[in-house]
């Protein structure tokens, strides 16, 4: 999406997120709020905007569901959000105030630092934009990107960019650098452990 397209896309949400934080038990509301999120990028806005409405408003979580079944949605949320959310659903049970299924682009709902250290440091949607940022830098071989780019995952424990990045160099039959192998040590204990 160009800058020009983002723009619109964003006030709309921003005005759809005043909608809603103004009466939060309206499903219509929710429902646009979620339309609004699908036009910008990423998944965040659009998890987020599900994350209030299973807070804010349990009428009407027929049409959740089905937004939940709808192909645009599901290829937008990673498969265990989908199925998260369908569960909190299943149980009729609303998200409470602070949920790990909130985003930073929820409204009613704060985002819980119950999830991996690394969700709270970098979002997903972050690192698949600094994997893409970084790639074509990174192989036209700038030593000074590299170096940030590693420190930045090993600081932020950016597993997702470091994976991304790394499987494209070597795709290209880039060697990789000892500075590789360590940071890939350092993030090894997040494979492992989802709470670390």
């Amino acid at each position: 999406m160009s800058a020009s397209e983002l723009l619109p896309a964003r006030e709309a949400f921003r005005r759809a997120s005043r909608r809603v934080c103004a009466a939060p038990t309206d499903a219509q509301r929710h429902a646009e709020r979620v339309e609004a999120a699908l036009a910008l990028d990423g998944a965040e806005p659009l998890q987020g905007a599900l994350a209030d409405w299973l807070h804010g408003c349990v009428q009407r979580w027929d049409l959740v569901r089905a937004l939940l079944e709808r192909a645009d949605v599901r290829q937008r949320l990673a498969p265990f959000v989908v199925a998260a959310l369908t569960e909190h659903l299943d149980a009729g049970r609303r998200l409470g105030l602070a949920s790990p299924w909130a985003t930073r682009w929820s409204v009613l709902v704060a985002p819980s630092l119950d999830v991996p250290r690394r969700a709270v440091l970098c979002s997903v949607d972050d690192s698949r934009r600094i994997a893409a940022a970084a790639l074509p830098v990174l192989l036209a071989g700038d030593a000074v990107a590299e170096h940030e780019f590693l420190a930045h995952c090993e600081g932020a424990r950016d597993a997702l960019a470091f994976m991304l990045v790394r499987r494209g160099l070597l795709r290209e039959g880039r060697p990789l650098s000892a500075s590789w192998e360590a940071v890939s040590a350092a993030l090894v204990p997040l494979s492992s452990s989802r709470r670390s």
